[in-house]
């Protein structure tokens, strides 16, 4: 389209100047709408000579729309040729209304070009964006850069669709400044472990690593290699991936892993015999004391005033001494005292024989610890492995966010930069993704590099659906992990809920938004802000409240309890609908019929077939069948599957099980441990465990 422009070009040089009274006339009749007289006019001119303040009027009659002469290209052409002719003949000039500049001809290719990008995006083909690019290429810099991450983002999409490894190679060596390229990189090498591994045998997970030694899924080959040898408890092939992969992270794991194969017995000579056989054996004299203490289980149990430890039969093992204490992992827990930190072993032993301002537990064989306000790693030996941060967060999703001179980036789980420092705030990583801010305003990252600009007020984490609630102009919408806006910021409120399902406010009324990018409902329920989302949804039924009644509606719109039936409907759980009417609560079947009468005055769901509920006079168990199990004067909970606890007449605990019998008596403190395991401290100070598994 452009390739006669250079000829147009010399004969500025050559051709004599123009009247101005000409041009004069031409603008004149563009300024008054007479677009047939201005082009002809401009067009008369031309032929003779080409010169910024024609090409210019010519430019104009084709990019107004309100004449039968619109044609873009045109305007480009001609916008395009008085930009290189004023840059030889840089002169400002009026005609009529019209002043003709370098910076009146710029905005008019702006204008040009936005037009034509609108028009090229509504289009959203690979082969529009290309075009666009070749021709309109004095676009604004940024409007490129939009062009081009949109066809990268179809182009991207279309190597998803295809997943072949080679596609995506082509990708990679087509548009190396990507903003996908990252993404990309990452998907070639998933695409190639897929591949070769298409199997998943030994031989093949091994012929990766040979083939692909550089390859972003060492590790899971690494891992997939471990687990096939350790599932089949093969000696052999744990001998060889020590030798031949001493990198891999489960090297150490594989060499406690064949010990424990080797060794079936403690004594001299098989243990000597091991060390002899296994001369590179990396802990020893250690080990042995390892699987010694691996083999009690300890939980720290606060007294009132400090934290100890005590086996699972409830006795006293680690005094009660320390102001906090976490669990055991890895064979150390992380305790404090007298406002240092340190971690001990089930000897209760200073392992590492050092404090620290703070510290994290082990993972993958390093801990993230504090001295001297300094953040770094160090592993099972108390070695720093690392280099020295501001701030390190506790491990999240598989990564570490760290801060270094003012700016925060990422670590993986074995202390290794994923993404570099250069952040003003960035947030935990959740479902792959974080929030970051960049002057005021919110962007997000991935794990892997992938980054969306900061355009947002705010935004929330990811859920498992890869979406985000952000607001904008305070209102809110949703948008997915690769910057596709889902549904549009024109809403008061969204409240992202455990299940596939938002929850849309407006005009404090709410609907159902599904992740799949659809209205489930429409938005004009009343909402009530002090219940939380679950109240609303269990992600396959709805609850809809219209003034003082409850509805609950399938994920197909079907009522199955219309308005007007009940004041409250609860979700079903263990087959029963717990409903209140005129203040007294009972049950439905799945039937959607009265199972158990309303005539209690509050009511719990059916949980493990008992439910908690109350009469005027007594807190009751009942059965599905409501059979009164246990009764009492004072309140009952449910503390794990099979108990509950309330207090005696005397203000004590006592623990009551699923049948309604009393197990425990005079109890005076509770300390749970998990849902499976409670320390019951009796009234003599005797210590009680209550297993529940």
């Amino acid at each position: 389209m452009f390739k006669n422009y250079f000829f147009y070009f010399l004969l500025l040089s050559i051709s004599p100047k123009i009247k101005a009274s000409k041009i004069e006339k031409g603008f004149e009749a563009l300024r008054i709408f007479n677009y047939f007289e201005a082009k002809q006019l401009f067009y008369k001119i031309n032929q003779s000579t080409l010169n910024p303040y024609s090409t210019y009027g010519l430019s104009l009659v084709f990019y107004k729309n309100n004449n039968p002469f619109y044609n873009l290209d045109s305007a480009a052409k001609y916008a395009y040729i008085s930009y290189q002719a004023f840059k030889n003949q840089p002169i400002k000039k009026r005609y009529s209304n019209f002043e003709i500049s370098d910076i009146t001809i710029s905005d008019l290719i702006d204008s040009i070009n936005f037009k034509q990008f609108q028009i090229t995006k509504s289009l959203s083909t690979i082969n529009d964006y290309n075009i666009f690019l070749k021709t309109y290429y004095l676009a604004d810099k940024n409007l490129q850069k939009r062009v081009i991450f949109l066809r990268d983002e179809l182009e991207f999409n279309s190597i998803l669709n295809i997943n072949k490894s080679d596609t995506t190679s082509d990708f990679l060596l087509l548009h190396p400044q990507s903003s996908f390229y990252n993404d990309a990189y990452l998907l070639r090498d998933r695409q190639l472990f897929d591949e070769v591994t298409l199997n998943k045998t030994e031989k093949e997970y091994i012929e990766f690593l040979k083939k692909y030694p550089k390859n972003t899924m060492i590790n899971k080959a690494y891992q997939k290699i471990f687990e096939i040898y350790k599932n089949e408890n093969n000696l052999i092939g744990l001998n060889f991936f020590i030798v031949n992969y001493p990198n891999a992270p489960q090297f150490f794991e594989a060499w406690k892993l064949l010990f424990f194969l080797s060794v079936k017995s403690f004594n001299d000579s098989t243990l000597n015999s091991f060390l002899i056989n296994h001369p590179n054996f990396p802990f020893k004299s250690t080990i042995l004391k390892e699987i010694e203490l691996n083999s009690k289980n300890l939980f720290p149990v606060f007294d009132g005033d400090y934290f100890g430890f005590v086996n699972e039969n409830g006795a006293n093992v680690i005094p009660a001494k320390f102001e906090s204490a976490s669990e055991f992992r890895d064979g150390l827990s992380v305790v404090s005292k007298n406002d240092s930190v340190y971690f001990i072993n089930k000897d209760n032993i200073n392992v590492f024989d050092k404090y620290f301002e703070e510290a994290y537990l082990f993972i993958q064989g390093i801990a993230p610890v504090k001295n001297n306000s300094k953040w770094y790693f160090i592993n099972r030996h108390g070695q720093v492995v690392s280099k020295y941060y501001d701030e390190i967060n506790e491990l999240c999703n598989d990564v570490y966010v760290f801060k270094i001179d003012e700016k925060y980036g990422v670590l993986d789980y074995y202390g290794e930069q994923m993404i570099e420092p250069k952040f003003e705030k960035l947030g935990n990583f959740k479902n792959d993704m974080a929030y970051f801010i960049e002057n005021g305003n919110y962007g997000f990252i991935s794990k892997h590099g992938f980054l969306f600009k900061a355009s947002f007020q705010w935004i929330s984490d990811f859920n498992n659906d890869k979406m985000a609630i952000f607001k904008l102009n305070n209102k809110f919408g949703i948008i997915n992990s690769f910057g596709k806006i889902i549904l549009e910021p024109l809403f008061d409120q969204i409240i992202q809920t455990n299940y596939s399902v938002n929850i849309i406010l407006k005009d404090n009324n709410y609907g159902f938004f599904s992740s799949d990018s659809c209205f489930l409902s429409t938005v004009d329920f009343n909402f009530l802000k002090d219940k939380s989302s679950d109240f609303y949804t269990n992600g396959k039924l709805f609850k809809f409240l219209k003034k003082d009644e409850q509805a609950l509606v399938n994920e197909n719109g079907f009522f199955l309890i219309n308005f007007g039936m009940y004041n409250e409907v609860s979700f079903p759980s263990n087959e029963m609908i717990r409903v209140k009417k005129k203040n007294q609560y009972g049950y439905l079947d799945t039937k959607f019929k009265i199972s158990i009468p309303l005539k209690y005055d509050q009511a719990a769901d059916f949980i493990d077939s008992i439910a908690l509920v109350k009469t005027k006079e007594d807190y009751l168990m009942i059965n599905i069948f409501g059979k009164t199990v246990f009764s009492s004067s004072s309140l009952i909970k449910k503390i794990s599957k099979h108990y509950y606890v309330n207090t005696n007449s005397e203000g004590l605990f006592q623990i009551i099980n699923n049948l309604g019998q009393i197990l425990f008596k005079d109890i005076k403190t509770i300390h749970k441990i998990n849902n499976q395991l409670f320390f019951l401290m009796a009234k003599a100070n005797e210590i009680k465990p209550l297993k529940d598994w």
